[in-house]
């Protein structure tokens, strides 16, 4: 199995990949270093904490670089013709896509089957960025998930391989909750290409409907999530 993956170069993507390759060799990380800035403020002292949680729980605050973990290039935007070529030249059974912007269809056209993405929140509740903040702003609980979906054109439509609600923990804060999902996505990554393995193929099954599309949300915003999340996790 000829396993690739489209990602950034934040520790949760490092880690992601550290623990795919325990199991299943991952023949290049194609990492996308573009960053656009937001169009309004979304800076949070939130965005630092879930940081620090997550380099001081993994790595002891020491966190490895990519390039010791796994065959890494880098490219500006993946839908650039360079990373294209890439992906023609390595000829991916699975493309695994965690975190990047919009593909074009040039980049999943090289693995039409087996590309798949994974949302941080529930996808036919709600599409697009922070999709684990806005739930909380909405006192939506439930729909703090994990979806692990086929690409389509449309952004977060794509068939459903799995989806699972992230464990929560009595007085777990916000600042943690990141890396709870994370540790989720590693295992509903490890037991797809397992069966992706064993299958030759993703079992999928269609979303019903397609969630709301959200953007960044704003850094006003993020203070109320927080007192959400405390006053939810309190009760667990």
């Amino acid at each position: 199995m000829q396993l690739v993956v489209l990602t950034t170069g934040a520790v949760r993507r490092r880690y992601l990949v550290e623990k795919l390759q325990a199991r299943f060799p991952v023949a290049r990380v194609l990492v996308e270093t573009r960053d656009p800035p937001p169009p309004y403020p979304t800076a949070h002292p939130l965005d630092d904490a879930r940081k620090t949680r997550e380099r001081d729980y993994w790595y002891g605050g020491n966190p490895p670089t990519f390039e010791s973990i796994a065959d890494v290039q880098s490219f500006e935007n993946l839908n650039e013709p360079e990373a294209v070529d890439q992906l023609q030249d390595l000829k991916p059974d699975v493309l695994l896509v965690f975190g990047t912007g919009r593909l074009s269809e040039a980049v999943l056209r090289q693995c039409p089957a087996g590309s798949i993405n994974f949302h941080n929140g529930d996808a036919e509740e709600y599409r697009g960025l922070d999709c684990h903040l806005w739930p909380l702003f909405h006192g939506d609980f439930d729909a703090l998930r994990m979806t692990m979906h086929k690409i389509e054109p449309a952004l977060d439509t794509g068939a459903i391989i799995d989806r699972r609600p992230v464990p929560l923990r009595h007085g777990m804060p916000l600042s943690d909750l990141r890396r709870a999902a994370t540790e989720l996505t590693v295992e509903m990554a490890l037991d797809a290409l397992d069966a992706f393995q064993k299958n030759g193929a993703f079992a999928a099954t269609p979303q019903v409907r397609s969630g709301r599309y959200y953007s960044y949300m704003p850094a006003a915003l993020k203070d109320t999530c927080i007192r959400k999340f405390a006053r939810h996790t309190a009760t667990l």
